[in-house]
């Protein structure tokens, strides 16, 4: 009887311990492809918007890539992308602001940048935006600077406001509020090994990265952006996962929130173009002039 049970045993801890290490290689291959993805060449907007590539030095010692199009109106908003980084036609949408005369500084991936870096999800490529102020500072025709992030760019957007008071408005879309939480979504009622799986990711990311991502935290962010005006953008149906009302309810003012309707991430601006263009553009020319 003794015996059989000792194998019961040994087999339910050598599953669990198989299941455990299985987990473990699942996640870890996940969070390398999300922080390694590929560096894909950019497509330019177009022949009608003319800009100057440089490459700028970060406090990591990696040299990011930036396309510069210098404004008509001494107003710069800075870009931020997704993982892909927002060169060229990326998100998020620049073209209708440039033809508005505003200059536009866009910012490539950290997987592009020299030598090769992990993509933090918001947490290092602060460094990146910190070095595009650096360079608009000595730019003569630059008086007022802004922000436009969308995805992981709108949390490292949130992130850099709180910390440089120079930025004077900002336009946040698609943004999460808690990479840690983001992830693991304590929220939601999920069974064992899902719940497992969740946190095996963030584990692993945490190792991956160094970067413990609950302190990649835009909703204890955002409250210090006050009294410089932000603009949130969240799709209809990305209104409960990015915790859009509560991010909404941290910021202080001033602040504006728009839902659009039928709306996901990466879709927002396609929807219904014309509305989300007049929205970005009357905010951005009441927080930052024409």
């Amino acid at each position: 009887m003794k015996r059989y049970l000792r194998i019961i045993l040994l087999t339910v801890i050598g599953s669990i311990t198989i299941y455990a290490l299985f987990n473990l290689v699942c996640s870890w291959l996940y969070t390398y492809f999300l922080t390694h993805p590929p560096c894909s060449i950019p497509i330019p907007l177009s022949d009608n918007y003319l800009y100057e590539e440089v490459w700028l030095h970060t406090m990591d010692d990696h040299e990011i890539r930036v396309w510069y199009y210098p404004p008509r109106n001494k107003i710069v908003i800075i870009s931020l992308g997704g993982v892909e980084g927002s060169l060229g036609n990326r998100l998020p949408p620049v073209s209708f602001l440039l033809d508005n005369g505003y200059g536009i500084l866009q910012i490539d991936s950290r997987t592009c940048a020299k030598p090769h870096a992990k993509v933090t999800l918001g947490a290092n490529e602060i460094l990146d935006a910190e070095a595009a102020l650096l360079f608009l500072r000595d730019k003569t025709e630059v008086e007022r600077i802004g922000i436009f992030g969308y995805s992981m760019g709108a949390a490292t957007a949130i992130r850099l406001a709180a910390r440089h008071r120079e930025i004077a408005s900002v336009i946040a879309e698609g943004g999460f509020f808690n990479l840690g939480n983001d992830i693991v979504e304590p929220e939601v009622s999920l069974s064992f090994p899902h719940r497992f799986f969740l946190y095996s990711i963030a584990y692993t990311f945490w190792v991956n990265t160094k970067v413990n991502p609950w302190e990649i935290s835009p909703i204890d962010d955002i409250n210090n952006i006050s009294p410089r005006p932000i603009l949130l953008i969240f799709g209809e149906h990305e209104v409960t996962s990015a915790h859009a009302y509560e991010q909404y309810h941290a910021a202080r003012e001033s602040k504006y929130l728009w839902i659009v309707p039928n709306g996901e991430q990466g879709n927002n601006h396609a929807i219904n173009p014309v509305e989300y263009q007049k929205r970005v553009i009357s905010f951005v020319e009441h927080s930052l002039g024409r």
